[in-house]
């Protein structure tokens, strides 16, 4: 007798197989008290990254503002204008404020989830968990691909000011 199933065979329960269900995660004490202490962790490193990001608007905008105002020792020294550093930290500041907020709203809903018992916080705070490590993941996917591309950049730099400098008749 063939046992082997074939791929368009359709298996179907018999009597001696008992149905299998999909087996649930049972949350225990110790489970909803390790959630909530992660609640309370997240919350107060999301609190801590929107004070860190609003200090980088504020560092931004105070370099844009000082750098209208100091003149520059060499004009042309640098082939953008400085004020353009401030607006690059304010940059930063947006994209870091996004995985910040996810993080701050996984707090919230995984403290309500644990508290009312309600499976949809439970759900809504793992998906902004996710989020908040998706989030976070491409952005250091796109500074490991930059990493190369500055320190070409770096060295080109170093050696065109190192080519100007001798030829200047400066003494190294």
């Amino acid at each position: 007798m063939n046992t082997e199933k074939t791929f368009n065979e359709e298996i179907l329960p018999t009597d001696n197989q008992a149905e299998v269900k999909p087996a649930l995660l049972e949350l225990t004490e110790e489970i909803n008290h390790n959630l909530h202490s992660a609640g309370k962790w997240s919350q107060f490193l999301s609190i801590l990254g929107f004070i860190g990001t609003g200090f980088m608007v504020l560092g931004g905008i105070s370099v844009s503002i000082m750098a209208a105002f100091v003149p520059v020792a060499k004009p042309g020294i640098l082939p953008f204008p400085m004020a353009l550093f401030g607006l690059l930290y304010i940059v930063f500041a947006g994209v870091y404020f996004l995985p910040i907020y996810y993080l701050f709203r996984f707090s919230n809903s995984i403290k309500q989830a644990v508290a009312l018992k309600k499976q949809d916080q439970l759900s809504i705070a793992f998906n902004n968990l996710r989020a908040h490590y998706k989030t976070f993941g491409i952005i250091m996917i796109v500074i490991m691909c930059l990493y190369p591309i500055m320190i070409i950049g770096m060295v080109l730099f170093g050696i065109f000011s190192g080519l100007g400098a001798a030829g200047s008749g400066i003494p190294m």
